[in-house]
């Protein structure tokens, strides 16, 4: 079977039929080809969503992530969830049993994973069995390894999507056109809305300004361009900007980094 994500055709592939958990952590490492769409699913369980290697488009609830390696998600028990694999993906993800995870229980969270805890993560994918000894070395292991995940600072990568059917047409309209201008105000005339009653609904909507989102949806665009070896010229002009620089001093504000160093 395969579905349809902007005009591209993917093969669907189904989740864990895990009922129960063996343990309070559940490791699960395996690897997903290139073009997959895991298909919508939820857990009755917190899942920590880590790729070793690839890049993933998830979509949680009404959030859109565009994770990269080294940055995670945690997706809260019951949050429908689905998974788009453009390049091939070495998945460490975690499931967790919902009592000993102290987040906000309805919060989906994107955060990054440094280099200690992405070490961790893989020795427990690797190293620890399925049925380790919860009392012992390797349940003490697994509790600090819980300490670490939680401790996570936020990314900045998730991108929410609008519930409204017009405010979500103009939303799918910039992230098929990402090099267009898209100005507020011609956003505003495609929503059939003025642009201060515009500007008031995408805000209560997303939590974020037109602009801000606009030019984060820009910025995440152009990850898997620049992972795919495209220049930074040609990716800041794929996602609507001018120069390089300009598109550079974007990416920096946001991420932190150069997009050199970012990859």
């Amino acid at each position: 079977m395969r579905a349809s994500l902007n005009n591209k055709e993917w093969i669907l592939a189904t989740t864990s039929s895990l009922k129960t958990l063996p343990r309070q952590v559940y490791f699960r490492a395996y690897g997903i080809h290139a073009g997959t769409c895991v298909q919508p699913h939820q857990h009755s369980w917190w899942q920590f969503l880590f790729a070793r290697e690839g890049l993933m488009q998830v979509q949680a609830g009404e959030m859109t992530i565009l994770l990269p390696p080294d940055y995670g998600v945690w997706i809260p028990p019951g949050c429908l969830h689905t998974l788009w694999v453009s390049e091939e993906v070495e998945l460490e993800s975690l499931y967790i049993k919902a009592e000993v995870i102290t987040l906000k229980p309805n919060e989906t969270r994107v955060v990054m994973v440094d280099d200690f805890v992405r070490a961790f993560i893989h020795h427990g994918c690797t190293s620890l069995p399925v049925h380790y000894d919860e009392t012992g070395a390797e349940g003490r292991k697994v509790e600090v390894l819980l300490d670490l995940l939680q401790s996570l600072p936020d990314a900045p990568l998730n991108l929410p999507f609008p519930a409204n059917a017009r405010l979500l047409d103009v939303c799918l309209a910039v992230q098929a056109t990402p090099h267009l201008p898209h100005t507020l105000e011609q956003s505003a005339d495609l929503a059939c809305m003025s642009t201060r009653s515009f500007s008031r609904h995408f805000l209560r909507a997303t939590g974020l300004p037109f602009h801000q989102w606009r030019q984060r949806l820009r910025l995440l665009s152009a990850l898997e361009m620049l992972r795919s070896g495209r220049t930074v010229t040609e990716v800041a002009l794929t996602v609507g900007y001018s120069t390089p620089s300009a598109f550079i001093h974007a990416f920096r504000q946001l991420f932190g980094q150069s997009p050199k160093h970012f990859f």
